[in-house]
């Protein structure tokens, strides 16, 4: 009973103290800005032997830890997925630029050199599809080569062809690809 006196007595010269302070205010504008303020000390002073009974139990405080404990788990959790999932993109990305490269010196020949190899993986990392775009050697970029007739542009044809099949056989053997899998154009 007498720690419910004390803190009625604390409330009394509170708002003593709190209309005190509004009848000095210098200015009469800031009036309602200081007067909201002064009403939220005197809702927290009200509610605060209320509050110090609630949080008071360790249980509760436990809980709050608790709860805090998974709520940073699952936080972290998230970080190491989020982690793993761009540094597996990094990855997948080197390998297929490691992989392009390997086929790239396969590729190359006597007639014809790889312009650009493209290399796609899996999400598991096998290899899906292999693109090459080739050039004859030695021919500059742009530059098309001089008209020819209709039956050496064939004969042209037929031998691009050929070394195209020894190409894509090569790299059907070594990655164990399908026909559908290899893509290769000339320029």
């Amino acid at each position: 009973m007498e720690a419910v006196l004390e803190w009625m007595k604390g409330i009394v010269v509170l708002f003593i103290v709190l209309a005190a302070l509004l009848y000095l205010l210098p200015n009469p504008r800031y009036k309602r800005y200081v007067q909201f303020f002064l009403e939220m000390v005197v809702v927290i002073a009200v509610i605060s032997p209320v509050s110090k009974v609630i949080y008071a139990s360790e249980d509760f405080e436990e809980k709050i830890h608790y709860s805090q404990f998974w709520t940073e788990m699952e936080n972290l959790q998230k970080d190491a997925e989020k982690m793993e999932f761009v540094q597996s993109d990094y990855y997948r990305a080197e390998y297929e630029t490691a992989i392009g490269e390997d086929v790239r010196q396969m590729a190359s020949g006597d007639k014809f050199e790889v312009s650009q190899a493209e290399v796609t993986l899996s999400e598991t990392y096998e290899l899906e599809r292999v693109t090459l775009v080739m050039k004859e050697r030695g021919q500059e970029e742009g530059i098309q080569v001089e008209e020819i007739g209709a039956a050496a542009q064939l004969a042209e044809s037929v031998e691009q062809e050929t070394e195209f099949e020894k190409i894509r056989q090569k790299l059907k053997d070594f990655y164990h690809l399908e026909d559908s899998d290899i893509v290769i154009t000339c320029k």
